[in-house]
């Protein structure tokens, strides 16, 4: 038994109706149909008669319902005594993604929206395997990644076993980002033998597969390789060495090191930037207005010859 089944029971009996407690739960409806099924296989009861007029709750079901009511008021005493100072109407919302600065900006901009407002959000930054992980066990109700010619086809039968799905925002050539000291920075674009010499800056270390890295490069064929895990070192190092990223060339002002440009690679792959959320998941409306500020934010930052 969880505590989030006897949530679905009490918001049925509360509305009468298995599709309102789902809207008003912002989950789907086959999501709480199976969780009461589930209850009631595992308690041996019928908890709900289901006729073409609606739900009814049996007379086990009633029973259970008085009960689940008295634990998720006892739950609530229980968060109120040891969060005394905090009230539960302020608005909460967690979202995990790649290593982009527009992600950030438009977080920033989130936050900005609701200045006005109690709220509890978290940002996650991670590899995509993270990412993943993070939606699909619902530590966060959206995931910012992006997809490559080389990946997109196993990243779809990936999200399927998650019960995911990708929504598509931007579709970028890869670039180079380099410094603006950067020996090669001179070039309208730049091939991948004309990096050899130089260090690769990558994120990718320890990710499950190659095709799930942020970055569409063969690791093992570079000679000189540096391994990073957040952002700022990256832009660091970006910025004070001769060093260089592949991604997808999106330049974030006041997020990003103003030393760090991007350059077009030739025959480079294809980039698709998007977000990714749980088949059984409605977005409540600050997951939306997060979406409109990452749509406004990435495309201030795509570089021109992209546009």
């Amino acid at each position: 038994m969880k505590l989030q089944q006897f949530r679905y029971i009490v918001e049925i009996a509360k509305h009468n109706s298995i599709s309102k407690a789902a809207a008003a739960l912002f989950v789907t409806q086959p999501s709480i149909s199976k969780a009461v099924r589930d209850l009631e296989t595992e308690l041996e009861i019928m908890i709900l008669d289901r006729t073409n007029k609606g739900v009814v709750f049996t007379k086990d079901g009633t029973e259970l319902l008085f009960y689940a009511k008295m634990l998720l008021e006892q739950m609530e005493s229980v968060v109120h005594h040891f969060h005394k100072e905090k009230t539960t109407d302020s608005t909460k919302l967690s979202i995990s993604s790649q290593h982009y600065g527009f992600a950030i900006e438009a977080f920033a901009n989130l936050m900005n929206y609701f200045d006005d407002q109690k709220y509890e959000f978290a940002i996650r930054e991670g590899k995509t395997t993270d990412v993943i992980e993070d939606v699909h066990s619902c530590k966060s109700i959206l995931g910012i990644l992006s997809l490559t010619e080389l990946n997109k086809h196993i990243f779809a039968r990936y999200f399927t076993s998650k019960s995911l799905t990708f929504n598509p925002i931007a579709t970028l050539q890869q670039r180079v980002f380099l410094r603006k000291e950067h020996p090669l920075a001179h070039l309208e674009s730049i091939k991948l033998d004309q990096l050899t010499d130089y260090p690769y800056l990558t994120y990718q270390h320890d990710d499950m597969l190659l095709h799930f890295a942020e970055e569409a490069l063969d690791v093992d064929n570079i000679g000189k390789l540096v391994y990073l895990q957040d952002r700022g070192a990256m832009n660091n190092l970006l910025s004070n060495t001769d060093s260089y990223n592949l991604g997808t060339g999106c330049i974030v002002h006041n997020y990003m090191n103003p030393n760090i440009i991007s350059i077009p690679l030739e025959g480079a792959n294809q980039v698709q930037i998007g977000w990714v959320k749980r088949n059984d998941v409605f977005l409540p409306a600050e997951a939306l207005v997060y979406i409109d500020f990452l749509k406004l934010a990435l495309k201030k930052s795509i570089p021109k010859q992209s546009e």
